[in-house]
């Protein structure tokens, strides 16, 4: 055994020591180190955010960026007519309605007019969306631009009608829609498609509330200004739907209103043609025959007869050739020689056809006991 040295004593115990200290650092040496940290964290956040600076320009991101997609804002001062109908149509299908206000609200400015095609097809896009808000901006753009234009086209207001109408305040849009029916006589060609467009749309789309709405304003039309075509309209709809809701308006209004009566005598035969020859719909046909015979219409259901008479010939429905038939019989109603001769021979070949047919003897039988 070596003798142990008193310096190497001394080597172990410092040795030691450094190792004590590396595993558990002294805490006034830590304390002291925490000023240059702070300065450390400072310095890297102040990198950060002017890394974050140099890649982002917020300055150069209009808040419409955000709402609609558009990266800048557009000079309407330096573009052409048909430069801003183009971009208009364009953020039309796009639905763009801020970007469009905001188009509009620059023109407004600078007075800057866009076209008259452009414009009736702003107000039709909004109103037949039911926006009224937007009918009110563009009526407004209108009288800082145009106002004579403005006037002239009664104010725009049966845009208002009608998208008060899509917008469901069918009652409000209406008599909106009768006021300009009233002051603007030189429109009502306009008024009149604008009605037959909110009928149709009210039919189709099954709104209940709305209907008996129209048929008391149909009615109103009808009596205050002596013009029919609402309510003629309002019929035709109705009895050529095949919901039973609607056939019963038809008849309400073909028993209530006489002068409605008078016109569909008149044009029966033009009715009866065009709904067999686009529907097909022979129901509405056998309801219209119902209701003449109801008020004793009886040429008016010859004439009808006689159109239904054709289709069935036409069809090859001989079935139904030998009702109508059958149906003149009992009323004592003559169809017309040609009619009778395409019926005769229709019969002669189905009799043809039934010879021609071979009986099948069957021989496979059972005696039953």
């Amino acid at each position: 055994m070596l003798p142990i040295r008193r310096y190497t004593i001394n080597n172990l115990r410092l040795l030691y020591s450094n190792k004590v200290n590396i595993l558990y650092p002294n805490v006034v040496n830590y304390y002291a180190t925490t000023v240059d940290m702070d300065s450390i964290i400072n310095e890297l956040l102040d990198r950060y955010r002017n890394k974050n600076k140099s890649f982002i320009d917020l300055k150069m991101l209009p808040i419409r960026y955000y709402m609609d997609g558009t990266t800048s804002s557009v000079d309407v001062s330096c573009l052409t007519t048909e430069e801003l109908s183009q971009m208009i149509t364009e953020k039309i299908s796009k639905k763009h309605d801020r970007v469009i206000r905001q188009i509009l609200l620059d023109c407004r400015k600078i007075r800057r007019f866009i076209d008259e095609t452009t414009l009736n097809k702003l107000f039709r896009y909004y109103s037949s969306m039911g926006k009224s808000d937007m009918v009110n901006f563009l009526q407004t753009y209108c009288i800082k631009t145009d106002f004579n234009l403005f006037k002239r086209s009664g104010y725009f207001m049966h845009f208002t009608a009608k998208a008060e109408c899509h917008k469901g305040n069918s009652e409000k849009g209406l008599n909106i829609l009768k006021e300009c029916y009233k002051n603007h006589k030189n429109l009502r060609s306009i008024y009149r498609c604008i009605f037959k467009e909110l009928i149709q749309d009210t039919v189709l789309n099954r709104s209940e509330a709305s209907l008996v709405i129209f048929k008391r304003c149909v009615i109103e039309f009808s009596h205050c200004f002596k013009d029919h075509y609402p309510l003629i309209c309002f019929w035709h709809l109705c009895w050529a739907s095949t919901w039973f809701s609607d056939q019963v308006l038809a008849d309400e209004l073909f028993n209530e209103c006489e002068i409605l009566r008078d016109i569909i005598r008149d044009k029966s035969t033009a009715f009866t043609i065009t709904i067999l020859r686009n529907e097909c719909n022979e129901d509405a046909v056998m309801r219209l025959l119902q209701a003449f015979l109801k008020f004793d219409m009886i040429e008016e259901y010859t004439r009808v007869l006689q159109v239904l008479f054709t289709f069935k010939l036409k069809n090859n429905d001989l079935r139904g050739c030998m009702e109508i038939m059958k149906n003149c019989e009992v009323l004592g109603i003559t169809l017309p020689a040609h009619q009778q001769g395409k019926y005769i021979n229709m019969l002669i070949s189905d009799n043809k056809i039934n010879e021609k047919k071979p009986t099948e003897m069957t021989t496979n039988f059972k005696f039953k006991f």
